[in-house]
């Protein structure tokens, strides 16, 4: 199934588009075509800019989808710092000329938000200018979504709030002038990428979720985050 029903031009662009379209036609109404060369060819390079091709998410319900497009930059355990604990961590980075679209990495549903970083440390840019969201999953899983403005520091639109569900790779949101994403996942997740690999938002699977069932849960002691079978379990 397709992920959005609308045009393959991201609607936050089309006010710019218009303005920009006008704006060319009354040049080469008044001045001539020559003169109208560089407003067709902003025109032309705005189209490019906001496309937004359909994404079509995997049928895997574990899997965890790249939230936006662009190139893998870190993986590895790192603190998570608004759910307290230790997380798989993967972060992505948009090109300049990356589409700018924003997807849901799992579906679920949104447990909080935040728009800052808690105790943010050197490795966090513009931690300011960052949205949190905190997804869980009907099997109980905790996705932690923090998105991070460009270098532009130009403007990001989400469409969900807490309480409401989202989508497995459906569209959420917009970065206006591209953006970085990270994503904190549970403990023992798999991840299906490496460093540098290039994306697609919506599409790409970045890791899967791992459920453990209960003959292959360790015996005794707990392990990432999975606790010992009860007492007498198996008797």
């Amino acid at each position: 199934m397709p992920t959005k029903r609308y045009a393959l031009i991201a609607r936050e662009g089309t006010g710019m588009l218009v303005v920009i379209a006008v704006c060319a036609i009354a040049l080469q109404a008044l001045l001539g075509f020559y003169a109208a060369i560089p407003a067709w060819v902003l025109l032309a390079f705005l189209f490019y800019m906001f496309r937004d091709p359909t994404q079509t998410p995997p049928s895997l319900p574990l899997a965890i989808v790249s939230p936006i497009h662009g190139q893998v930059s870190r993986l590895g355990t790192a603190p998570d710092p608004w759910l307290k604990r230790t997380a798989e961590l993967i972060v992505v980075e948009t090109g300049i000329l990356d589409i700018r679209s924003i997807y849901a990495p799992i579906e679920g549903k949104i447990m909080e938000q935040w728009s800052s970083i808690p105790n943010p440390g050197p490795e966090d840019d513009n931690p300011a200018h960052s949205s949190t969201y905190w997804i869980r999953t009907d099997e109980d899983d905790d996705i932690v979504l923090v998105i991070t403005r460009g270098v532009w520091g130009g403007p990001i639109s989400f469409e969900y709030h807490p309480g409401e569900r989202i989508g497995h790779g459906r569209r959420i949101g917009y970065a206006n002038f591209g953006c970085s994403a990270r994503l904190y996942l549970p403990r023992g997740s798999r991840y299906e990428v490496g460093v540098g690999d290039n994306i697609a938002a919506g599409s790409s699977i970045v890791a899967t979720l791992v459920h453990l069932t209960r003959m292959e849960k360790p015996a005794g002691g707990i392990e990432h985050g999975i606790s010992a079978p009860p007492p007498g379990w198996g008797a």
